[in-house]
């Protein structure tokens, strides 16, 4: 069949599944076609979806496994891995609208939400319990928490706080053929079986689509201080981040290598701490 009349019926199924939210228009392709991750070889997907439920999650994919159709599935597109981006042949499925904030329980320091929240507004909404989400990706005022739990993201806090496997309990994951798994717990302690969870984060949709996060947050600090250390070289630069753990400083460190003569590197420690004597971190 020609790519015309393959993207028709692609288009006829489509509209029948999820009327009014397929788009097949050259700027919503070309638009979806990419995350902020180079391309050299760019492939326009056949169509953009945008589902709004777990059930239409579940419609759109058996009907693509039972017709061979591939899925690009896509948060803000905020990665620069590639792994957004379309390929010959596929359909990409935006979760952008399912961006809704289940439940936030302060008292568990857990909160549930769909994978298009956006890390910033979760940080809003649990900031007035005194709790964040800890993983704070560069790009964390607009990736969503599902982008984040595809590509097990990080950020500053991970030093502290450990990555975004860190800071998931449990998933809802719609499989290749339509099938709705729940992994996890909703607890801390969850020592039963297989960890599931974990293979299912950082998997970049490729075991499964995640339409529900259950994710642990942590107190918000009373207090943050920055503290900017310069070095003459790489090694001791090292030494001093190694010491900085020794004092069991709680920490977020970023480093950046200056390429002009003699080198330097400047690190920021963030955390609580105070300096005694001449300068020595305790």
């Amino acid at each position: 069949m020609s790519r015309q009349g393959m993207t028709g019926s692609v288009a006829d199924e489509l509209v029948r599944l999820l009327p009014g939210r397929v788009s097949m228009a050259e700027a919503d392709l070309l638009s979806y076609s990419q995350d902020q991750g180079p391309v050299t070889d760019r492939a326009l997907p056949l169509a953009v979806v945008w589902p709004e439920t777990i059930q239409e999650v579940q419609a759109v994919l058996k009907w693509a496994s039972g017709s061979m159709v591939p899925v690009v599935c896509r948060g803000a597109g905020s990665g620069v891995s590639g792994g957004a981006h379309a390929t010959l042949g596929c359909i990409v499925l935006s979760l952008e609208r399912m961006n809704a904030i289940l439940a936030i329980r302060p008292e568990d320091e857990v909160a549930v939400v769909e994978p298009g929240v956006i890390n910033a507004d979760l940080n809003s909404a649990v900031a007035a319990h005194g709790l964040m989400f800890a993983p704070d990706p560069a790009s964390y005022r607009w990736s969503t928490i599902g982008g984040n739990v595809a590509t097990n993201a990080g950020g500053l806090r991970c030093a502290k706080y450990g990555v975004t496997r860190d800071s998931v309990l449990a998933l809802d994951v719609v499989l290749a053929d339509g099938t709705l798994i729940h992994t996890g717990h909703s607890t801390f302690k969850g020592v039963a079986g297989y960890d599931l969870t974990a293979l299912l984060i950082g998997s970049e949709g490729t075991l499964g689509i995640v339409v529900g996060i259950t994710v642990r947050l942590r107190y918000l600090p009373e207090s943050v201080n920055t503290i900017a250390a310069f070095f003459p070289d790489v090694r001791s630069a090292a030494a001093g981040v190694l010491a900085v753990a020794r004092a069991r400083v709680h920490r977020h460190l970023t480093s950046r290598q200056h390429l002009h003569h003699p080198p330097r590197t400047h690190t920021r420690l963030t955390g609580s701490s105070r300096f005694v004597g001449n300068g020595v971190l305790r």
